[in-house]
């Protein structure tokens, strides 16, 4: 139950009032003065202060100073004689959080404190509501589209980030299809889709398609464009970058679907060859490494880039430049050579700091204490941002009138259930995908690929297959340890097959210096 102090020299008069708000079913606890409000803070728990200007002895503002003291947070909403200006200020600066006009009647008090103490359950319910109706229109569609996946996951977590995570957190409270289901219902339909989107091109915009329909057709544009490949970056992190942003830039959103699997290997040097994981093993059989977590995964994207862009026709594939950013001594040297970068006119970099923290985050105690859920992940890389070299490269690029084009080569999912997967030795060991020899899995829980090649991945093999988890699983053989599974639970991965993992933004910042 929600509790008011109403604090005035004359609340006998505002017994109505107070009933008025007991009806509904607050609880009013009254004071007479504003030293009796300070001792009823002192040990009663209080939501809301109602609190009058003028009174004998302490008046409204002293008492609010004092009670600033000790609760910077609890609003508070001043009863006045007049709409002075002061108070207006006060509002505004947000040390009271609203402000009432006598003679007030009892409308006006609860339509105040329903604006302040529950609009954001409200929010919260509402949002839900249309998350779930949403979905249960999508479940029971039987023409679904990618765009249709894409808007409903776009609307669940931007209704999530205006209700700072609660959606998300709570989702399970409400009735109706949960958010696991949700993901689980993506990967089939991935599934039953994949295989024809690679195969056609009327498909839609893919890691292997971005650099012909995103980028190629403005490289002969006027002006400086670059590309900024943020490895695994969710698309609620980078909403929350955009705040900023959008200061700068014009900003043209989109989306584009990662490459399965989710993961460096596969998603971003098909970015960067405009290929699919198949025919870069086939073209580049020596340059190419598939093994997550070996060396050199991505040693020769600057020869993909400059190959793919020869075969797209441009004509400055030769001078062009490729940048790579995995700390901030890296990013500040790219920043601060800028104008010898931008010589031709283009570049390409990719920043790897949100993928560092999404493993580091699996690897060390500090930071899975540090963002234990969803929300706090994506806090921490909005923290990050405000002050990395990106930011300030980004602003000087706006200043510069530049173009950037943003994308991510997959997001990342926090993990928690176990799937089993088994085959012959010598499979791999990532815990969202794995390849090896006859695999096996519950289908369930995972997709199991035994045609590699036509899912666009290699096939040297004739045995060769792939498992790759659903929503939110991990992949586990059944002799693995059981503190490895500890220590993967709750973590943060990529390379499967979840909305987080594979819907990544693909947005076009125009330099409002140009407008």
């Amino acid at each position: 139950m929600l509790k008011v102090l109403w604090v005035d020299d004359e609340i006998s008069h505002l017994q109505p009032h107070i009933r008025f708000l007991e009806k509904r079913g607050y609880t009013v606890y009254t004071a007479e003065s504003g030293r009796d409000a300070l001792e009823i803070l002192k040990s009663r728990r209080v939501d809301l202060v109602l609190l009058d200007q003028m009174m004998v002895g302490m008046d409204g503002l002293e008492t609010l100073r004092e009670i600033r003291r000790s609760y910077r947070e609890l609003p508070i909403v001043m009863v006045t004689q007049s709409e002075e200006e002061e108070l207006m200020d006060r509002a505004l600066t947000g040390s009271v959080a609203d402000f009432l006009t006598k003679p007030v009647n009892p409308s006006q008090i609860l339509l105040v404190v329903k604006k302040l103490l529950t609009t954001g359950k409200l929010k919260l319910q509402q949002a839900a509501m249309e998350v779930m109706h949403e979905a249960e229109t999508l479940r029971l569609s039987r023409d679904r589209s990618l765009s249709d996946w894409t808007h409903l996951y776009t609307s669940w977590i931007e209704k999530d980030i205006s209700t700072r995570g609660h959606l998300t957190a709570d989702f399970g409270s409400f009735q109706g299809v949960g958010l696991d289901q949700l993901q689980i219902d993506f990967s089939r339909f991935v599934e039953d889709n994949y295989r024809d989107w690679i195969g056609s091109r009327d498909g839609p915009l893919m890691s292997h398609n971005f650099l012909e329909r995103v980028v190629v057709p403005r490289l002969d544009d006027p002006g400086e464009l670059v590309v900024l490949v943020i490895d695994c970056m969710r698309y609620d992190q980078w909403l929350l970058m955009t705040r900023e942003i959008e200061q700068w830039f014009h900003r043209e959103p989109g989306f584009m679907l990662a490459g399965l699997p989710s993961a460096t290997p596969y998603s971003r040097n098909s970015i960067f060859s405009g290929l699919l994981p198949r025919d870069i093993s086939r073209f580049y059989r020596n340059d190419w490494i598939e093994e997550y977590g070996s060396p050199g995964l991505n040693r020769n994207e600057p020869k993909f880039l400059v190959d793919a862009l020869k075969r797209y026709g441009w004509n400055g594939a030769e001078d062009v430049v490729y940048l790579k950013a995995s700390n901030k001594r890296e990013g500040d040297s790219i920043r601060k050579g800028l104008s010898h970068f931008m010589k031709k006119g283009f570049f390409a970099l990719v920043v790897n700091y949100i993928d560092h923290l999404t493993h580091g985050r699996s690897e060390l105690d500090l930071i899975r204490d540090l963002a234990p859920d969803v929300g706090s992940f994506r806090a921490l890389a909005e923290s990050w941002f405000r002050s990395s070299f990106l930011r300030e490269m980004l602003l000087t690029l706006s200043a510069r009138g530049a173009t950037v084009i943003v994308t991510s080569d997959h997001g990342s999912v926090q993990a928690g259930r176990i799937a089993w997967v088994r085959g012959a030795r010598g499979m791999s060991s990532s815990v969202r995908y794995r390849f090896g020899l006859s695999l096996s899995s519950d289908p369930r829980q995972a997709i199991v690929i035994k045609q590699p090649a036509s899912w666009g991945l290699p096939d040297e093999n004739p045995r060769k297959s792939y498992v790759l988890a659903r929503g939110d699983y991990l992949l586990f053989h059944e002799h693995v340890a059981r503190d490895d599974m500890h220590n993967f639970r709750g973590s943060f991965q990529h390379g499967g097959v979840s909305m987080d993992e594979m819907i990544v933004p693909c947005d076009v910042l125009t330099s409002r210096k140009n407008m």
